[in-house]
């Protein structure tokens, strides 16, 4: 397992909750310093630990596990989904219309391309 991208992935998650090292480091009874451990992949965390962070970001293990494994599509999906579930239903809609015109572009530029 490759701790250094186990760490980057927790601070992401834990930057895109705009959560300090501290605050997450008080939501699971360690300290800041060993936070700063694991987002530098100096400290292996615990199952432990990895559980109590995830469930402090509001993300699955797989979520944060994701950078070290090989995705399918379904957990590629799964991950969207976590992504998208805690922003507001405004935000959803917008990205919802951004990947459909996306898609609606590439479908074009392949019917074109078997022209």
């Amino acid at each position: 397992m490759n701790y250094f991208l186990l760490g980057q992935r927790i601070r992401q998650q834990r930057n895109s909750l705009h959560m300090s090292q501290a605050e997450l480091a008080e939501r699971i009874d360690v300290s800041t310093n060993f936070i700063g451990q694991i987002e530098r992949g100096d400290r292996k965390p615990s199952l432990e630990t990895l559980v109590s962070l995830c469930n402090a970001m509001g993300v699955s293990m797989d979520y944060i596990l994701s950078d070290n494994i090989d995705r399918t599509e379904d957990q590629l999906t799964f991950d969207i989904i976590n992504k998208l579930s805690p922003l507001p239903v405004d935000d959803k809609e917008f990205l919802y219309h951004t990947i459909n015109n996306y898609s609606n572009l590439l479908e074009k530029k392949r019917k074109k391309f078997q022209e």
